[in-house]
């Protein structure tokens, strides 16, 4: 395993983990505490809302949600240009199952371990996307040719 390979898986769910928690805390209490709803459907529109959030995220936030602009990475497509909302959609609605017991959970970890091993995930798979740091997406100033 390389050492950029690693940085980056590392960086990708320390990411991961910010998005999640900035978003299900204020969730879970307004949902658990203000609304008054039981814990399954709190879970289960949590589930919904992370989805939600990580496809407007990278659809309207030039490609990353708040977890990831401050990894620096972004969500491209393969070719390394802006991801179709359709494929955005399939990956977040897969990375919100990771959240489900057992079976999710399973999942995650099969994902985190392709992350080290492959530098991809089963959602990126599925939404033929890939995340990479910002720098990576500058493009290389032109040298003219010179008489």
């Amino acid at each position: 395993m390389d050492k950029h390979r690693l940085l980056r898986g590392v960086l990708r769910l320390l990411c991961a983990f910010i998005d999640y928690l900035l978003l299900m805390l204020p969730v879970q209490f307004v949902l658990l505490f203000w609304i008054k709803t039981n814990a399954l459907s709190a879970d289960f529109l949590f589930r919904l809302l992370f989805a939600v959030y990580g496809v407007l995220m990278i659809e309207y936030n030039s490609g990353a949600t708040l977890g990831k602009m401050l990894g620096r990475l972004k969500v491209v497509d393969r070719a390394g240009g802006k991801p179709t909302v359709l494929y955005v959609g399939l990956r977040e609605l897969i990375r919100a199952m990771y959240l489900i017991p057992v079976a999710g959970w399973a999942a995650g970890l099969v994902s985190a371990i392709l992350l080290f091993v492959r530098g991809t995930t089963l959602h990126d798979m599925a939404g033929s996307t890939r995340v990479i740091f910002r720098w990576e997406d500058q493009e290389q100033p032109k040298q003219e040719d010179q008489p």
